[in-house]
């Protein structure tokens, strides 16, 4: 059953385009069967109400949308011609068993799910080709390793390959075989084990595939895990205590997957929804604040009142963060000079009474009210309300392997370092143990008390430098 609501809550975009072409079906058929005569109207919009209902129905019953993405033409011709022909017997069957058979017209009702079989797979295949074309840019595709011998390189590469044609790419081969040979496979280029380390902290990797076993595969998998990277283990790989395994097909083949989050589709889905709603009504107050300080920091230091800068994100991705300048427009050539009087402990800068920040700066860090851009960030999809912070490209570059945990989800605007004191936490290590601590134990929940947490922490100031 929880393969089930995965599946809803992942395509919830083609759960709404499949109700919108039931309505327009509707509306279409009702006028051209009564455009020269009347009708009953009442009738007909109890039936609208029965049609929704049926089509919920069918599809609690139902994955009819799993796999939508992996499905080609004429599949999906058929899976919405399946659904149609349920829809119309099960209707049928309700008029029939309400004696309301005479009462509805039978032309109304063929030309209604004519209308409805051709509009819903028209959306459908229109709704497919957008994702596909976002799915092209690579920064949208799943960066993927693929760990095996190389007599088993091939044949695990065709069963990835099987389930996502179109938005992976499968960046690199690390072989476990003894042998020297460099030589690519199918196009894909070799990497031995002593590289994967480098490789991993200045490239972006998402997911690994284990397709071979192997004699410490155990201690394999939980390195790539203390690194933030999903692991998936073909069943031919005896693994035995795996945290947060779930089953997973790839082509013909059955896995093992692996992640330090146990975050669900569903709950991503939920939190992104409240991720566009939050930003939205926290875009509007950024308005207010660049009219009330824009001029202020003109004044006190002329430049751009937005600054932006290269931040780390997601499994090692970049974006172009956005906050209000709180600090002189040379600030950035000047921290090298500072670093010898860095609080931090570790792979962050954080310096009381900073030389760098304006005056007005002081007050807009007290109160966070530099932050209120990152909800652009988090409008975009680069950032979430309630995550990690991202670091920039000098700490990402100094970045042991078991910090890249940090990176297994969104980055934030607030997150459990934050409500624990920011700046009072002296030590890199605290902020990492907190961030995979809120990784590890994540829950939509855990989102809220953050976030309500979040409130206090900002109105006391506490923590802020």
């Amino acid at each position: 059953m929880e393969g089930k609501i995965s599946s809803r809550a992942k395509h919830i975009d083609f759960i709404i385009s499949d109700v919108f072409a039931l309505e327009i079906s509707f509306l279409f058929a009702y006028f051209f069967r009564f455009v020269f005569e009347e009708s009953e109207a009442a009738n007909y919009r109890q039936l609208n109400l029965v049609l929704i209902i049926v089509y919920v129905f069918i599809i609690l019953v139902q994955p009819l949308h799993s796999g939508i993405l992996k499905r080609g033409f004429l599949k999906e011709f058929n899976n919405v011609l399946i659904m149609d022909i349920e829809m119309l017997v099960v209707i049928l069957t309700i008029l029939f068993v309400m004696k309301e058979t005479d009462e509805i017209s039978r032309l109304f009702i063929g030309m209604l799910f004519v209308f409805n079989l051709l509009i819903t797979y028209l959306l459908r295949i229109i709704i497919k080709e957008i994702i596909y074309g976002r799915l092209k840019k690579n920064n949208n595709k799943t960066h993927i390793i693929i760990v095996c011998f190389r007599d088993n390189a091939v044949n695990t590469l065709t069963q990835i390959m099987k389930s996502h044609p179109r938005n992976i790419q499968v960046d690199r081969f690390m072989l476990l075989d003894q042998e020297k040979r460099m030589t690519p496979i199918e196009g894909i280029k070799i990497m031995q084990r002593k590289e994967m380390q480098e490789y991993l902290r200045t490239h972006i990797v998402d997911e690994v595939y284990i397709g071979s076993k192997a004699r410490d595969v155990g201690k394999l998998i939980n390195w790539f895990l203390s690194m933030g990277v999903i692991v998936h283990i073909m069943t031919e790989v005896f693994v035995h205590e795996v945290p947060n395994v779930r089953i997973d097909k790839v082509g013909d083949s059955t896995c093992i997957t692996s992640t330090i989050s146990p975050i669900t589709a569903g709950q991503l889905v939920v939190k992104r929804f409240a991720d566009i709603v939050i930003s939205i009504i926290g875009i509007i107050f950024t308005a207010v604040i660049f009219v009330v300080f824009g001029p202020i920091i003109y004044i006190q230091s002329p430049g751009p009142v937005i600054f932006s800068q290269i931040r780390v994100g997601l499994n090692g991705r970049h974006f172009k963060m956005y906050k209000f300048r709180t600090m002189y427009p040379d600030a950035e050539e000047h921290k090298k000079e500072l670093m010898k009087e860095n609080e931090m402990k570790g792979q962050m800068f954080k310096m009381e009474n900073d030389p760098r920040v304006i005056p007005i700066g002081r007050f807009m860090r007290r109160m966070s009210l530099d932050e209120f851009p990152q909800f652009i960030n988090i409008l975009k999809g680069d950032m979430s309300i309630v995550g990690t912070r991202p670091p920039t490209l000098d700490e990402f570059e100094r970045y042991k392997p078991h910090h890249m945990s940090r990176l297994a989800m969104k980055p934030g605007l607030t997150g459990l370092w934050q409500i624990s004191g920011r700046s009072d936490i002296t030590d890199f290590e605290k902020v990492v143990a907190l961030d995979t601590q809120y990784i590890t134990n994540y829950s939509l929940d855990l989102d809220i008390e953050i976030f309500m947490k979040t409130f206090a922490a900002v109105l006391s100031g506490r923590g802020s430098k």
